[in-house]
């Protein structure tokens, strides 16, 4: 439809009226007013200074402007490539909101949404990036990983494709965890039970096969040696 400069202004500001009272944008042509409202959030966010900056606008303004259009998204009917959508998803991880992040990148990855064009990979590689940090940084300071971990490990496993190198980096941290001690440190040693080991070996080897040089080997060795040890115990 087409807008005379004056209606273009006048809806730009009705949608930003909208946005900041935590309004969805519903207007026959908000897709448009969306991208160009979306686009000035983006850039300003990116010119705050620091991570705590971007986190706090995220959290305190960008989410609360932009979830409700983006809900009622999901609650319509209609499936289209939506930059709005996903920024939201980007958003979540960033604030640590990883239930709705992972219940919408499924929705997402289904409705073959691409990732923003500034980022590398896709959105799966983007979130088993992401989730895969916040699982290692948890692990090293001897908190669960759960049930983030495990829930993105199945599609990692099972559904998305994925660079063989961040297949490989999931397998070892997977096979890691199952060798975790008291401490919160991977050692073979700590294992008392041979199934467990054997899987995390099996893990680690699936680990090796995606990229043998993701340092896999001496781990095995020491998990070899261990279920040795036992089976002579017992």
């Amino acid at each position: 439809m087409y807008m005379s400069p004056g209606q273009r202004h006048k809806a730009r500001i009705e949608a930003e009226k909208a946005l900041s009272q935590g309004k969805a944008l519903s207007s026959p042509d908000s897709m448009h007013l969306q991208l160009n409202a979306l686009d000035r959030d983006v850039a300003r966010c990116r010119r705050q200074p620091n991570r705590a900056e971007r986190r706090k606008m995220k959290r305190d303004e960008l989410l609360p402007r932009w979830l409700p259009t983006v809900e009622q998204y999901l609650e319509s009917a209609a499936v289209h490539i939506n930059p709005t959508f996903v920024w939201c998803i980007v958003w979540l991880f960033d604030v640590g909101d990883f239930d709705r992040a992972l219940d919408w990148v499924d929705i997402a990855i289904d409705q073959h949404q691409p990732a923003p064009a500034n980022f590398k990979g896709t959105l799966a590689s983007f979130t088993a990036d992401t989730v895969l940090a916040w699982a290692e940084n948890e692990f090293s300071l001897g908190h669960s990983v759960e049930p983030y971990f495990s829930r993105t490990f199945e599609q990692v496993r099972d559904n998305w494709r994925l660079h063989e190198k961040v297949s490989a980096k999931w397998f070892k941290f997977a096979g890691m965890l199952l060798l975790r001690d008291k401490d919160g440190k991977a050692r073979a040693s700590a294992v008392n039970d041979i199934e467990t080991l054997e899987k995390a070996d099996a893990l680690l080897a699936e680990a090796h096969a995606f990229n043998p040089k993701v340092g896999v080997m001496t781990m095995r060795e020491r998990i070899a040696a261990r279920i040795r040890s036992l089976a002579e115990t017992n």
